[in-house]
């Protein structure tokens, strides 16, 4: 049984006056229909101002100039949701996430439901929660951050192949970055561990699930207020293929010579330096400090059933 998302300072919606952001460039955002949301919520008699902003400034600069408005939506990939973290965060305003992306993971974590309609239905019928922010360098994300192979992987999800192969686009690219994976040594400080370690791949999550799917672990939720660590030694192809199910189930802690931690900071430096991507967007490059906020922001989530 997956962790309950619990959400501390919870309030009941209504929602009568929404902001929505759209990605229009959202690459696997073709199977999931905007307007049929739209048109649910306003038969629910709720005031939709829906915006197409075309970039992240532009995005950032419509939600902070928007007044009068309880909650805002958007419609796009993690990616999209990545860039107005910190004004969330500033603003307080209760965001609705509307999985029109490729993997949608932080909807995925928050347990979210998958039709319009329904999601629709939270602005009257939900409830407003908090999730925990990871940052890395000072720099928020939601999802995971990942040091090594997973770079990789991020770096072949292009547009076209995400378009053309959908959440399967990651696996794909997992395969292909199997192929040539390139080690670094990791120097850890904060949880339990410390010293250095030859790795192909870490990844740092504060949600429960990335990569379209795979689980951070087992017992990882958006509100535990801690940051889950696990670290690949290098291996032949065919021991990363019997890593995987240990990995998407999230268990990396039954895997052998995988080093799991976990702590509210963590920092890590790598020889030689390497890139640092989460939410599908590179953030920062090492030496990294990782840290969690927990609470921090704002979201409209479905009620328990026994509320």
């Amino acid at each position: 049984m997956e962790p309950e998302i619990t959400s501390p300072g919870a309030g009941l919606t209504p929602i009568s006056r929404l902001l929505l952001l759209e990605n229009p460039n959202s690459g696997g955002g073709k199977d999931w229909d905007t307007d049929r949301f739209v048109s649910a919520a306003r038969e629910l008699g709720i005031a939709i101002r829906h915006e197409r902003p075309d970039g992240a400034d532009a995005c950032r600069a419509l939600f902070m100039e928007a007044d009068e408005i309880d909650a805002v939506a958007v419609a796009g990939g993690d990616g999209t949701i990545n860039p107005l973290i910190e004004c969330l965060v500033e603003r307080q305003v209760p965001l609705l996430v509307l999985p029109a992306g490729t993997a949608n993971d932080f909807a995925r974590s928050l347990r979210l439901p998958r039709e319009p309609e329904a999601l629709a239905c939270l602005l009257l019928e939900g409830h407003v929660g908090t999730a925990d922010v990871g940052y890395a360098n000072g720099k928020p994300f939601l999802n995971a951050a990942s040091i090594g192979m997973t770079n990789t992987i991020s770096r072949l999800q292009t547009k076209e192949r995400k378009r053309k192969w959908g959440v399967l686009s990651y696996a794909l690219s997992a395969l292909q970055a199997a192929l040539e994976p390139r080690s670094f040594v990791a120097r850890f400080d904060g949880g339990s561990e410390r010293g250095d370690l030859r790795c192909i791949q870490l990844l740092i999550g504060n949600g429960r699930f990335y990569g379209g799917g795979m689980t951070v672990h087992a017992d990882a939720t958006l509100t535990d207020g801690t940051l889950h660590l696990y670290a690949v030694v290098p291996r032949s192809v065919f021991g990363l293929a019997a890593l995987l199910p240990f990995l998407r189930f999230g268990r990396a802690d039954l895997a052998p010579e995988v080093l799991c931690d976990e702590g509210q900071e963590i920092s890590i430096a790598t020889r030689p330096r390497r890139h640092v991507f989460a939410d599908g967007e590179e953030l920062t490059g090492t030496p990294v400090r990782f840290k969690v906020r927990p609470n921090a922001l704002k979201v409209i989530l479905p009620r328990e059933k026994d509320e």
